[in-house]
């Protein structure tokens, strides 16, 4: 299956499938035929999937390899430079491609590595996480963090393919696929009615395709939810698609896309990116997101069932440790979303459809973080 992201002369394909991984040497070689490339990825994927990276680099003359140390808080400017020194020392040049083969941090990264080498280059996006898949892979968003907040060091590069093969997902830990889905569970609240009804008709279907052990013993290639979830991952690329065709570089309606994330981008920056994934502390974020549309008035109290019902079985993880209220709160101030020392949200106002809302005030953001977060003193 292949969407396409529409962007006039920048428009690229995004490739769906399952067992499709051997194919993209063949769509590269045609795609870019003669250009030398190089190879993104992390220590933890380069493990897995060492016969397939030498495999894919064999039949594209032998590229080389750079492999970025695992995990978010490694999103640095560091670890980012050293991509940039990796490809100067390969001498790769203006028509060189990079492939980013690896989660939402690899993509990221290798991304933003693309953006500035040689002023811009072309990168191909092959995600092997499910949050990657659903989301991070397609838009261009392309960034590393800061100590001071999330994905401040950046910019806008979109890939010139995505190529998705589900199989890769066999290998993925549970907790890892549990936080992709909290991105692709977030489509359910701005992708209207008909992806509110399909993320709640399908939630536990998707959700049981989690390895038990992080290993292939469980591979949701095997699973009955294996068609729900390919569904999933095409219906949240295209909300996305459509989203970022109307607005690529966030001046407006690319804004929702954002949902739940202004309170887990405060969680993470808390507990200094590490001890919670972003899809997890998405979770958070959308619980707190869709109380804080309760307790604002934004959603009417006629659709709350509703809410409650899809968000019921929310599979939350426990935080590293004991939140401050304060502590999180404050950490809001220095997200990207914060515009002139105003909190902007995402909150839901009917199913399937949210809105931006800002000059919420204090007391009623304190109220919630401190009701929902009490819940993880429960888990």
């Amino acid at each position: 299956m292949q969407l396409t992201v529409d962007l006039g002369d920048r428009s690229y394909p995004v490739n769906i499938g399952r067992g499709t991984a051997a194919e993209f040497p063949s769509y590269y070689k045609e795609r870019f035929a003669g250009r030398r490339c190089a190879v993104v990825t992390n220590t933890t994927v380069a493990s897995i999937y060492s016969s397939y990276i030498g495999a894919l680099t064999g039949e594209l003359g032998g590229c080389p390899v750079h492999e970025l140390p695992d995990g978010e808080k490694y999103k640095t400017v560091t670890v980012w430079s050293a991509i940039l020194d990796a490809l100067i020392s390969a001498r790769l040049d203006r028509n060189s491609v990079v492939i980013a083969l690896g989660g939402g941090v690899v993509g990221d990264m290798a991304g933003f590595a693309a953006a500035c080498f040689m002023r811009g280059i072309d990168y191909v996006q092959i995600p092997t996480t499910l949050l990657a898949m659903v989301d991070s892979s397609v838009g261009g968003k392309t960034a590393v963090d800061h100590p001071h907040g999330k994905n401040l060091i950046g910019a806008f590069h979109q890939p010139s393919a995505v190529w998705i093969d589900a199989d890769f997902l066999k290998t993925l830990p549970r907790r890892e696929f549990i936080a992709g889905y909290a991105e692709a569970f977030k489509y359910a609240f701005l992708g209207g009615n008909d992806m509110f009804t399909f993320v709640r008709d399908n939630r536990d279907a998707i959700l049981r395709m989690a390895a038990p052990r992080g290993d292939a013993s469980c591979p949701p290639a095997a699973s009955a939810g294996s068609g729900q979830l390919l569904e999933c991952i095409e219906r949240g690329i295209r909300i996305k698609a459509g989203i970022v065709r109307q607005d690529e570089r966030e001046s407006g309606k690319r804004a929702l896309l954002n949902f739940g994330h202004t309170f887990a981008h405060a969680l993470e920056r808390f507990y200094g990116f590490e001890g919670l994934l972003h899809g997890e502390a998405v979770l958070w974020g959308m619980v707190c997101a869709s109380e804080l549309a309760k307790t604002c008035g934004f959603l009417h109290e006629r659709y709350w069932p509703q809410f409650d019902e899809i968000l019921a079985g929310l599979p939350l993880p426990p935080l590293p440790s004991t939140p401050d209220i304060n502590g999180i709160y404050a950490a809001m101030f220095t997200d990207k979303k914060a515009e002139s020392g105003v909190l902007r949200f995402i909150l839901p106002t009917a199913p399937g459809e949210s809105a931006v809302v800002g000059g919420v005030g204090e007391e009623k953001i304190l109220q919630v973080l401190e009701k929902k977060l009490a819940l993880c003193l429960s888990l």
